[in-house]
């Protein structure tokens, strides 16, 4: 835990503290620091809302005034939950109310891990720590809103009141902040992208289900293509697989039963090939069957016509009695009727799953061909579409969705050249931060907990450990800049997730990095080595530009919906000034030009004032306006106007529709 996520961590307890001096009947669930503050889940019948705040944040100063020491205390399970039976944890004293969420929490607690609670003041909370020395260290703070939030995320748990908060060790940091928060929403992507008609979210389609736009598949075709010239010169191969897969396929992979819960329901079918059967004259027959075997059941045990016969005497009277128990045995042939039956004999359904993830469809091609040492590295592109299950309440725009097209690939290799590829794969990433104008990132370098074995991630302790290692030394020889997080790594391998930062200091991840040891050996990959024995590679899943949802979402807050010329979904606008049909036809010309290099560009023939077009065009942050008049065209130029910088001049036309092409092609800033 970093110094501002343990000083944020401090100052939940402190927002319990409050709450529980101004609502002592408030039940508290977690309360850990987050991304850009701090929250705590509070279970109380008075509704809490932003006006509240303000009575909130003074206990809050209070208790920071006091100056209370952070006291660890370590407990037997047995205490802790006496503590909380006794409405103790996250209280201020005694109550009468079991402390409901925190007994569940302990309950669920490891055997073999320890059990920890913090105190400050009088509150006492069940937490593993850390924190900062004393309340006192807390420095400025603010609590910022009020949302819903199922315990644990559960939709069948109880929905309980989520009160979030930030903290910094300054008041200079904390107004950064909130300056830095004022600009977003400026930029924020949900708003830019629906007034510049890039995506929309709609009810009848479904949330979490974006649809595309001219102008927002205008930038995704840019980044594909950027990504697929970039592969290209990376030696990559460009593959495509569908979007659905049987059951058989996620359970070889190991994504079920691991990640079943972020996947969509499967879809049961018929059997390929079954035929069709009459399901109601089936199940007569079979009806038919019982009633003859529970009429000779009766005749043997005449106790079974009793209301009040239990099962347990009935199973106790037929085996204490072997006469009667293998007449019926023998009578009722139980095994031949069901046998016999064509319902016994029905296919067994197929279950089909939407595809959560590309990798294992890339392994079936890996596998589809004789692979030799010669062959490696191999690697896989694709950009797929996936599926996944998020919930509802965790849906942002394009943040968090449910659809998503990711910028996938899968790099197969030998031990020895993990180094090259894995520098490679970074590398890329690199020239991409630089293209896209990234100036602060960091990688994630999650790994394994060796004690969550066979529960989180699969039961490799010896790869695990080799591979992590090597990932490791590989960020330190590259000189990335990263920081490793235990218990956060995928459960086939250690991964590394990108957080970017956006121009205004906001940080979004945006992209993931793993290396996988235990899906190859799942689907039986192998390759012929020099010594001509077969091995098994490793494998990189690689996603530089992750998903065109979350990249474009990022992008779009990045640049404030003011792109680059060779990403801006309208490149060029051409505005007349008049209608006459000289100057039209002009016009016309210099846009057919500008269309058949690809460009794309737009023509506004409408009689409205110059200004009027301009702002229009403006409004849609559209990068370049070509403004044509008589002038202009007399002397075969066009005046040129650039978003966000004003009018540059009239330029030669040959010159200005060079220049636009050259940036283009260059994908200059």
């Amino acid at each position: 835990m970093t110094d501002v996520e343990r000083l944020r961590h401090s100052a939940s307890h402190v927002l319990a503290t409050a709450i529980l001096k101004i609502w002592p009947e408030a039940q508290f669930a977690a309360g850990p620091p987050v991304e850009n503050g701090f929250y705590y889940d509070v279970d109380l019948p008075h509704r809490i809302s932003p006006d509240d705040f303000e009575k909130i944040e003074a206990e809050m100063k209070k208790e920071i005034k006091a100056n209370h020491p952070f006291e660890k205390m370590e407990v037997s399970r047995d205490e802790a939950l006496e503590l909380g039976r006794k409405g103790r944890l996250a209280a201020l004293s005694d109550r009468k109310e079991p402390s409901k969420f925190k007994v569940d929490i302990i309950e669920n607690i490891p055997a073999n891990e320890k059990i920890s609670l913090y105190r400050n003041g009088d509150f006492i909370d069940l937490c593993a720590g850390p924190h900062v020395m004393r309340t006192g260290n807390i420095g400025a703070f603010k609590l910022t809103s009020v949302a819903s939030a199922y315990y644990k995320g559960d939709e069948k748990n109880p929905q309980l009141q989520r009160v979030y908060g930030t903290a910094f060790k300054t008041r200079k940091e904390l107004d950064d902040y909130f300056a830095m928060l004022e600009e977003a929403k400026k930029r924020d992507h949900r708003k830019l992208g629906r007034e510049l008609e890039i995506f929309v979210l709609d009810d009848d389609v479904g949330p979490g289900l974006p649809m595309w736009l001219p102008r927002g598949a205008a930038i995704i075709d840019e980044l594909e293509k950027l990504a697929k010239e970039t592969e290209f010169a990376a030696g990559y191969q460009r593959v495509r697989t569908p979007h659905i897969a049987r059951e058989s396929l996620y359970k070889k992979s190991g994504h079920l039963p691991y990640y079943a819960e972020s996947m969509f329901p499967p879809m049961t079918l018929r059997a390929e090939g079954g035929k069709k059967v009459d399901v109601e004259a089936q199940a007569r027959s079979i009806e038919q069957s019982g009633q003859l075997l529970l009429e000779s059941l009766q005749q043997l045990f005449p106790r079974l016509k009793e209301p009040d016969y239990l099962l347990e005497e009935f199973e106790r009277d037929f085996w204490q009695q072997p006469k009667q128990s293998q007449v019926f045995l023998e009578k009722s042939a139980i095994a031949t009727v069901f046998s016999k039956s064509k319902w016994a004999q029905l296919p067994q359904p197929d279950r089909y799953y939407l595809k959560a993830m590309n990798c294992p469809h890339h392994h079936k091609l890996f596998g589809a061909v004789p692979r030799s040492y010669r062959d490696l590295p191999l690697r896989l592109a694709e950009y797929g579409t996936c599926y996944r299950y998020e919930q509802s309440g965790e849906l942002i725009g394009l943040m968090r969705v449910r659809s998503m097209q990711m910028n996938d690939a899968h790099l197969y290799m030998t031990p020895e050249q993990f180094e090259a590829e894995f520098n490679g794969v970074n590398e890329m990433y690199l020239n991409y931060f630089k293209l896209f104008g990234i100036d602060k990132y960091l990688m994630r370098f999650s790994t394994h907990d060796p004690a969550k074995l066979r529960q989180k991630f699969v039961d490799e302790p010896e790869l695990w450990k080799k591979t992590e290692e090597m990932t490791r030394n590989v960020l330190n020889n590259s000189g990335i800049n990263y920081v490793e997080v235990p218990n956060e790594a995928a459960f086939y391998g250690p991964k590394i997730d990108v957080q970017a930062w956006s121009v205004i200091g906001r940080e979004f991840s945006i992209a993931t990095n793993q290396v996988d040891f235990a899906q190859p050996r799942r689907f039986n990959l192998v390759y012929k080595d020099k010594d001509n024995t077969e091995k098994t590679p490793i494998c990189i899943h690689r996603a530089p530009l992750g998903t065109h949802e979350r990249f474009i979402g990022f992008l779009i807050e990045h640049y404030a919906g003011n792109f680059p010329l060779w990403l801006s979904p309208e490149q060029v606008r051409i505005l007349t000034i008049g209608d006459d049909a000289k100057l039209v036809d002009y016009s016309i010309s210099i846009l057919n030009e500008l269309r058949a290099h690809q460009v794309r560009a737009e023509i506004d023939k409408s009689t409205d004032q110059i200004n009027g077009k301009i702002q229009r065009a403006e409004q849609m942050k559209v990068h370049t306006m070509l403004v044509i008049g008589k002038r202009d065209m007399e002397a075969e130029a066009v005046s040129v106007r650039v978003h966000g910088k004003g009018n540059l001049g009239a330029k030669p036309r040959t010159e200005a529709i060079a220049e636009l092409l050259l940036s283009i092609k260059e994908r200059r800033a």
